[in-house]
């Protein structure tokens, strides 16, 4: 059994950076194991919605993701046809992160798609399970569909939140997945969240569902169970032989494979009856996707002492792309993904993901904290801050720089509109560490952009 599954599971960002006309680095969305016993893939979810829509929503809508939303299922994703680029995904970021999902559970962890905009601009979204890669070139059938379809749900949360998962599936459907025994002694041990299926890529609406695994956890917001925003629904029905009907158990609805000790189990399909004794309509869902959580996640939007890294670099074309051995890094304490976009020579911006792509300071006071992770001395001339469009209020922040060699710190206070842009002049150098900080009550942050 690969011991290096509790060791390794931690904080491991989602997708990364989708670098506009430059591809990312290392893919570090799913770590495979090589023991069969204990493949599995580590990942995380926090995909507020699918085809962009409200995280409040989820997958209420008529259309699915092949209906008007520019992708079609007919067509390999490196087509034109396939996934366009001047309508549906490709021309908003809501989309384009649902591409970036759609390619990661699609794609080999060591294969990419890249796609053009509305506008022009090139984006790269890397692979990571596998679970449909005939889809790149050619077309995605029904069990391809499924299969993107559980994965995808399986990395849903409708607030946006990231909560680290680990995921397995039937190695005879989904071998680049795998079964696991994933119960570990000690701190990081794991229980069985839930198994996922459906067809998001199905109309009249998109076909969303879940059964609860053994170590079911409902408090785990905008996950499976969770009292609002709650995208998909449980399957319920009878068992061939009996006269009980369940709602969203798998160990009564799916089909159990035992798992290395023999004591535990994955779960390789879920089929049911729509009646008593077998009677009425048969379901059957054939490839599922089960998730696993951290025993001690206490389901919180917010944990306490998390701090998250981010590296990337400025090229020669000062395009951002996502590279672990960059020096600059990004943390904060706060129960958010991070979207790294590429803009003009010389700027980087960090958005900030939290519900609908947003950082919520509450009264706690979250802090964006940005360092060198070489301990190099950095400087900052611009410092613009941009507002949620849907807060109605103007609100307040205040920003820290630490100077090397220098006792206390600079202090810049930031007023921001009820919409729209605040920027800062700033003429800091010689900073080893720079703080936001949230001075009013809940206030959210849609971008940060630094210039140095």
């Amino acid at each position: 059994m690969n011991t290096g599954f509790a060791k390794t599971l931690g904080f491991l960002l989602l997708g990364g950076a989708v670098g506009c006309g430059a591809a990312p680095g290392q893919n570090d969305n799913s770590l495979l194991q090589d023991d069969p016993i204990s493949q599995g893939v580590l990942s995380e979810n926090g995909l507020s919605a699918i085809n962009g829509l409200s995280a409040i929503n989820g997958l209420v809508a008529t259309n699915g993701l092949m209906t008007t939303n520019g992708l079609a299922t007919t067509n390999g994703l490196m087509t034109t046809n396939g996934l366009m680029t001047t309508n549906g995904l490709m021309t908003t970021n809501g989309g384009r992160l649902t591409v970036r999902y759609i390619a990661k559970c699609a794609l080999a962890a060591n294969d990419s798609i890249s796609k053009q905009d509305n506008n022009g601009n090139w984006h790269t979204f890397p692979g990571g399970l596998g679970v449909g890669t005939g889809w790149k070139n050619g077309a995605c059938d029904a069990r391809c569909q499924q299969q993107i379809s559980a994965c995808v749900l399986a990395h849903l949360n409708s607030t946006g939140q990231n909560v680290p998962i680990f995921v397995t599936a039937d190695p005879e459907d989904m071998p680049s997945v795998g079964f696991s025994l994933a119960y570990q002694v000690g701190s990081d041990a794991h229980i069985q969240e839930g198994v996922y299926m459906g067809n998001v890529f199905a109309s009249n609406p998109p076909v969303a569902h879940y059964a609860k695994g053994q170590g079911f956890k409902a408090n785990i917001a905008g996950r499976l169970g969770a009292s609002s925003g709650n995208p998909y629904k449980p399957i319920e029905g009878y068992r061939v032989d009996q006269a009980t009907k369940y709602t969203g158990l798998a160990e009564r609805l799916c089909r159990q494979v035992p798992v290395g000790d023999g004591e535990h189990y994955d779960y390789s399909s879920c089929d049911f009856h729509s009646a008593a004794f077998g009677g009425g309509t048969w379901t059957n869902w054939p490839y599922t996707m089960t998730t696993y959580v951290n025993s001690n996640y206490n389901g919180a939007v917010t944990q306490d002492n998390v701090s998250r890294t981010l590296s990337f670099e400025a090229n020669t074309l000062g395009l951002v792309t996502e590279n672990p051995s960059e020096i600059w890094t990004t943390s904060h304490n706060f129960e958010f993904a991070n979207i790294i976009d590429a803009f003009s020579p010389g700027k980087l911006s960090i958005e900030t993901v939290k519900g609908s792509k947003r950082l919520c300071a509450y009264d706690q006071r979250d802090t964006i904290t940005i360092t060198k992770n070489t301990g190099e001395p950095f400087s900052l001339t611009t410092f613009d801050l941009t507002k949620l469009w849907d807060e109605s209020a103007a609100t307040s922040y205040r920003v820290y720089g630490y100077v090397k060699g220098q006792s206390g710190r600079l202090v810049k206070d930031v007023s921001l509109p009820a919409s729209g842009t605040s920027t800062v002049s700033l003429s800091w150098n010689n900073l080893l560490k720079v703080e936001i900080i949230s001075t009013t009550g809940s206030t959210c942050i849609d971008n940060v952009k630094l210039k140095t």
